[in-house]
């Protein structure tokens, strides 16, 4: 198969050693180089500050002095709360602890079945080689080092990457190009914004691969017209292949629209090639479009056999590489190649020949749509939460699409800062429809801008696209610099546009300058302070469930951030491998009735229920199922109409600036209780989370059951927490009655703490002494874990003040753990 070829006005390999625009003077190369230069300290400079803020909130605003654990915990709170981030590093996590190369199931999500993972392994890797590295030069703990390669590895790929693709440019297209793409690739917004830090996610990672896949086709086209140049093309193309094929395997939906583009970019160049007036004078080479897509086919085929051979490879799921991509990648390439071919009336094929080819192209090209109607699913095309984000910046915009960002939030500077670049599609279309621009300088252009009007497409439609299009801009800058030079345009306009790229790079920098947090120890962000606590709760659970574990049904941000900071495993998260974990929550929490919750919660193994009141998921969650919150499920836990299987244990939200009037509701799973000990248990939590009214009333419900000791003690603990003095004497006096009569021989181990605890209050110590002496006697494990931090800590007190002390070692660290370090502090 044939098609037109193109190459590139300036190569380095062909300059003319008096071109002043090709070869610029020395002076001239050192004061573009400072450009990049300026570039990067700005860039190291952010990150200085960025770095510092996150250590800042992970280890100094969520830590007590003198409290460090004895082994290392999971500190990282990730800016911004990103769901992906935490996903990364449980991942990788969990390639060291179990050995897995690949990672191919978790039961940390959509517990007790666990889901698949189909995340692409290379990023993974990266992050593990990283931990590795840090771990042998400073012998942290591998937890502890991939928290470090989580703060440095997306930089760190920034540079790498900017450093590399600035000096191929700089020698194989321009250095006047080379010296402003590795300006832009640190500054461009929102590309930059991409990569970074404390933020891990396989974003920049498929960006950074979009831009070689596509650079190395630029340059193989490049050098089609020179002397020998046939197979060097070739081996570009194949190169082009090779890295797009990666890219397939890392991120179809980043890749697989650069491919269509570049195919449009071929069509393109191979027609505006024949339009041009010296274009018979200029016989094209062809350009190798069918080797670049079988490389690249075959770069994916192993790919996929490396990600999911031998087990894993019956899926039908095209949000990942599969073999069915490689398989429209080559129909594609045929039918640029046909395409090419036709379009410079220079058939290489028989009539027959050529439209049995054009056939076979075809279905191949069409597999993956057909195969995606068959499973009915968008696929990669599907609109997803992450692709409604422009970046990954904590406090970047975030809408469907580009018109809805506009209208949510105007003209802001990171609209313009996004937008204006694509005024370098204006000299770009200039030079293609442009009669008397040589047909090489034409066709090297319009090859390039392929993969922009495509991207621009896709980010019409989904925000996060802007970085693709950046990617593209990026290498079209590449080719339309040298373009330019071959000219005969007044030496105005070439600078203007030279003097425009600084400008947006600027416009960029100031982006990426506004999300810098320059006082690392300034008062705390919401997003923040909602990391911290949710680390917080995380470790009061785990300590509060021990060694059995918890299985929580909760938002799906406090699921990723449960089971990262403590191994609390969940239910639903937004991703949408986890379909089945989401789709448990829903119908649990938009239940119609406790019944078919308890149901549902059995099933999944749900060993509490977690409502953070700042985060509104549970109640979209019972919406989605019943389209309204009225008459679900969570409408009756709100309501404090709790089942009996379900029993509320108090939190001690951490005193965080700005976070005071915040709260988490926590519900534990338990044996069916009678109706006196569950509204007991009800008034007591709310006595110890300040609801006082609510609590007072639960109280004065416990009227109803006469009898029972358990709730007389509620009331008592509930009028003497509200100031009900008068009624707390009476309340005492009849549990002095009954305590004479031998009334607390039934009381559960929590109830006799809390008996305890009133007698201290009410000065019968000798009582209270002797309550006390009776729970050290039989206190246990699950005995202390079944208290609220509240009364954990008026059993010490007591404990303490009568000199007694647990006499088991394990036991007397374990009630000491279970409580807050200023608690703590105050018991030594």
């Amino acid at each position: 198969m044939a098609s037109s070829g193109i190459a590139s006005p300036t190569p380095r390999t062909r300059r003319s050693p008096d071109t002043p625009v090709s070869n610029p003077s020395r002076n001239s190369q050192r004061l573009w180089l400072a450009l990049p230069l300026c570039a990067l300290a700005f860039s190291l400079f952010t990150l200085s500050l960025r770095v510092r803020r996150i250590e800042y909130v992970s280890e100094v605003a969520g830590r007590q002095a003198g409290t460090a654990p004895a082994a290392w915990q999971p500190r990282l709170i990730i800016p911004g709360h990103r769901n992906e981030s935490y996903e990364w590093l449980d991942l990788t996590r969990q390639m060291f602890d179990r050995g897995e190369i690949r990672v191919r199931h978790i039961d940390y999500e959509n517990a007790l079945s666990g889901r698949e993972v189909f995340a692409a392994s290379p990023y993974r890797w990266y992050l593990g080689v990283l931990a590795l590295v840090h771990r042998e030069i400073t012998g942290d703990p591998i937890g502890e080092s991939i928290e470090w390669s989580a703060l440095y590895a997306d930089p760190l790929l920034l540079f790498l990457v900017a450093s590399l693709t600035a000096a191929f440019v700089w020698r194989r297209f321009h250095p006047l190009a080379g010296s402003i793409l590795g300006a832009a690739m640190l500054t461009l917004y929102p590309f930059a914004a991409e990569f970074v830090p404390g933020v891990p996610d396989d974003g920049g990672f498929a960006l950074s691969i979009v831009v070689w896949s596509i650079l190395l086709v630029l340059t193989g086209a490049g050098l089609s017209g020179a002397p020998g140049g046939e197979v060097r093309t070739r081996r570009w193309f194949v190169a082009a292949g090779i890295v797009g094929g990666i890219g397939l395997w890392v991120s179809v939906a980043r890749e697989l629209p650069v491919i269509v583009g570049l195919g449009i970019g071929g069509l393109s160049a191979a027609w505006v090639f024949r339009s041009g007036p010296r274009a018979s004078s200029e016989p094209p080479r062809p350009l190798p479009w069918f080797s670049w897509a079988l490389a690249g086919a075959v770069t994916s085929l192993v790919a996929y056999l490396v990600e999911y051979f031998p087990d894993h490879m019956g899926t039908w799921e095209f949000r990942v590489n599969h073999p069915l991509l490689g398989l429209a990648w080559i129909g594609i390439g045929g039918l640029v190649s046909l395409g090419c071919a036709r379009i410079q009336g220079k058939p290489s094929l028989s009539r027959s020949k050529e439209w049995a080819a054009w056939i076979l192209a075809a279905l191949a090209a069409a597999s993956l749509p057909v195969g995606m109607k068959l499973i009915h699913s968008l696929s990669f095309l599907a609109v997803e939460l992450p692709s409604m984000r422009l970046t990954l910046q904590a406090g970047t915009p975030g809408a469907a699409s580009l018109w809805a960002w506009i209208l949510q939030n105007g003209f802001t500077g990171a609209v313009w800062a996004s937008l204006l670049p694509l005024l370098l599609l204006v000299p770009a279309f200039l030079i293609v429809f442009s009669r008397s621009a040589p047909p090489l300088a034409r066709a090297s252009v319009a090859l390039a801008t392929g993969p922009v009007v495509v991207a621009i497409g896709f980010a019409l439609r989904q925000i996060n696209w802007w970085n693709g299009v950046d990617a593209g801009l990026l290498c079209m800058v590449a080719v339309l610099l040298g373009a330019l030079a071959s000219l005969d345009w007044p030496a105005w306009p070439r600078a203007l546009i030279a003097g425009a790229i600084p400008l947006f790079l600027v416009l960029g920098a100031a982006q990426l300058w506004s999300g810098t947090e320059f006082n690392a120890s300034a008062a705390l962000s919401e997003p923040e302070a909602v990391g911290l606590v949710e680390r917080d709760l995380a470790s009061w659970l785990a300590k509060h469930v021990g060694a059995t574990g918890a299985v929580a049904l909760a938002p799906p941000n406090l699921t990723s951030t449960l089971f990262y900071y403590a191994g609390v495993r969940g239910l639903g998260n937004f991703g949408w491998e986890d379909r089945d974990g989401l789709q448990a929550a829903v119908r649990i929490v938009s239940a119609s009735t406790p019944e078919e919750a308890q149901e549902l919660i059995g099933v999944h193994g749900v060993t509490h229920i977690i409502i953070p009141l700042w985060d509104p998921y549970m109640d979209a969650f019972a919406q989605i199922g019943e389209g309204q919150l009225e008459g679900t499920f969570l409408a009756r836990l709100y309501k404090w109409n709790l089942p009996p299987w379900l029993k509320p244990v108090a939190y001690p939200i951490p005193g965080i600036a700005g976070f005071e009037n915040q709260s988490v509701i926590v519900l534990e799973v338990v044996e069916e209780q009678d109706d006196a000990t569950a509204l007991s248990n009800i008034a007591v939590y709310l006595s110890e989370m300040g609801q006082f009214d609510l609590a007072s009333k639960a109280a004065g419900a416990l009227r109803r059951f006469p009898g029972d000791f358990g709730a007389l003690i509620a009331r008592a603990e509930v009028q003497g927490a509200t100031g009900q003095a008068s009624d707390f004497a009476t309340s005492v006096d009849a549990i002095v009655r009954r305590l004479g009569s031998g009334g607390d021989k039934q009381l559960s181990w929590d109830q006799r703490v809390a008996l305890a605890v009133i007698m201290a209050q009410s000065r019968h110590y000798d009582i209270a002494r002797a309550q006390i002496r009776k729970c050290l006697a039989e206190v246990d494990a699950p005995k202390l874990r079944s208290l609220s931090t509240q009364s954990l800590f008026r059993f010490q007190i007591l404990r303490k003040a009568i000199g007694a002390e647990i006499s088991d070692p394990d036991l007397r660290n374990l009630s000491l753990e279970l409580l807050p370090p200023d608690l703590r502090v105050r018991l030594q």
